[in-house]
C-alpha cells in the first residue's frame, strides 16, 4: 500500500497495521427537543468531527506513535472527503490518495441529532464511498502492503471485510474482526460468507456478543458461554469489552483442550482513573486501535488487552472519539512498554 501522505519508519515496517473499514463525516445537531415525523424544531448546537469505526481505531492505533498504521478505505472527492484525508495526514494514518479517493461517488456521512437534556440521540448513517470499496481493492492493497496485523469492523460491505480477514490470514497477519455494529438480518456463518476461521481474535461488546450468538441459545448462556461457543467456531480468541469492569479474553489453550478465562482491567496505577467520566463515544474503538498496535509490538494478548483497557479508560475522560484518544506522549508510565521490562 502506498503511503502518500507521510513517511514510513522503514525499521519498523514490518509491525505496520491495515485497519480495513468505514470513515465518515458526522455532522452532530443538538436540540432541546427531538422533532417527530413531519416537525421542525430548532437546534442549540452544530458541530462536525471525523468518524467511522475504522477511522477511529485507525487514529486510536496511529496516535500511540507505536508502529505504522494505513487505513484502507474510500472517500469522496468532495469536502468532507478532503477533511477525512487532512485528519488521517494530522496524526500519522497513512492512505493512498490515488485509489483511497472516489470521484463519482460521495463521502461516507453520519447526521446525528442529540437532546441536549437527555443525551438520546438519532443516528442516520449513509455510508456512500464506504460501500464502494470491493474484494478486489482489498485483496489487492493487501498483498501489497504485508501488514502484521489487519483489523475489521462491520461498517462496510460485509463481503468486503470477510475478504480482508481471509487475505489477513493467507499473509501471515493477525486478523482482528470488531463486531460492530453486530450484523442485521446476516448472520457472521451465512452460506458462503463465514467469518469465524479467519478471525484469530473477535472483539464484540457485550450487546454484540448477545446478537452474533442468537440462534445458539444466547438467552439462556452466560457471556463466558457465548465465548466459547465462539471459539468452537473456528475463532482462536474471543475478546468480550465489558466496560467500566474491563474486558473478558476467552481462548483455547494451545497446550491442552481446555478453555482460558481471564478478566483483565486498566492497570491500578492509571492516573485517569480519579478523573471524572466525560464521554464513553469511541472507548470501544480505542480499545481495538490499541489492542492492534500493541500486540504489533509483539506484546502477549492479554498484556495487550490491560493496555489499551487502560488506553479506553484515558479516553473516556475526554469529550468526543478521536480527540479523546492519547498520544504516545500522554501515556503514563503503567502503558508504556517499559513497564512489562520492569515488572519481570
Amino acid at each position: 500500500m502506498s503511503a502518500s501522505n507521510t513517511d514510513s519508519d522503514a525499521r519498523n515496517d514490518d509491525q505496520r497495521i491495515v485497519v480495513v473499514g468505514s470513515t465518515n463525516q458526522d455532522l452532530i445537531s443538538n436540540t432541546n427537543i427531538l422533532p417527530t415525523l413531519g416537525e421542525t424544531v430548532m437546534g442549540d448546537t452544530f458541530t462536525t468531527a471525523c468518524g467511522g469505526k475504522g477511522a477511529n481505531q485507525a487514529v486510536a492505533a496511529a496516535s500511540l506513535g507505536l508502529v505504522p498504521v494505513s487505513m484502507l478505505c474510500r472517500v469522496g472527492d468532495d469536502i468532507f472527503g478532503r477533511n477525512l484525508l487532512d485528519n488521517f495526514r494530522r496524526v500519522n494514518v497513512e492512505f493512498d490518495e490515488a485509489t483511497t479517493v472516489l470521484a463519482d461517488t460521495p463521502s461516507g456521512v453520519a447526521s446525528i441529532t442529540v437532546d441536549s437534556k437527555s443525551g438520546d440521540n438519532m443516528i442516520i448513517v449513509s455510508p456512500g464511498a464506504n460501500y464502494a470499496m470491493t474484494k478486489d481493492d482489498v485483496r489487492k492493497s493487501l498483498l501489497e502492503a504485508k501488514p502484521a496485523v489487519v483489523v475489521v469492523q462491520l461498517e462496510i460491505k460485509p463481503e468486503v471485510a470477510l475478504e480482508a480477514l481471509k487475505v489477513g490470514k493467507e499473509i501471515g497477519a493477525i486478523t482482528i474482526l470488531n463486531t460492530a455494529p453486530a450484523p442485521e438480518g446476516w448472520t457472521l456463518e451465512d452460506p458462503g460468507q463465514e467469518f469465524y476461521p479467519h478471525v484469530d481474535i473477535l472483539i464484540p461488546n457485550e450487546t454484540e456478543l448477545q446478537k452474533i450468538c442468537q440462534g445458539m441459545g444466547s438467552d439462556t448462556m452466560t457471556e463466558e458461554e457465548m465465548a466459547k461457543a465462539l471459539l468452537a467456531k473456528g475463532v482462536q480468541s474471543v475478546l468480550v469489552t465489558l466496560g467500566a469492569r474491563g474486558a473478558m479474553i476467552v481462548t483455547n489453550d494451545g497446550d491442552s483442550a481446555e478453555t482460558a478465562v481471564t478478566l483483565v482491567d486498566a492497570p491500578e496505577d492509571l492516573p485517569a482513573r480519579n478523573e471524572p467520566v466525560q464521554d464513553t463515544i469511541g472507548a470501544g474503538d480505542a480499545f481495538c486501535g490499541a489492542l492492534a498496535a500493541y500486540l504489533s509490538m509483539g506484546v502477549s494478548l492479554q498484556q495487550s488487552a490491560i493496555f489499551a483497557c487502560g488506553v479506553a479508560s484515558m479516553s473516556v475522560r475526554k469529550v468526543g472519539a478521536q480527540t479523546s484518544y492519547p498520544t504516545k506522549a500522554d501515556l503514563p508510565p503503567c502503558l508504556q512498554l517499559e513497564s512489562i521490562q520492569k515488572a519481570a
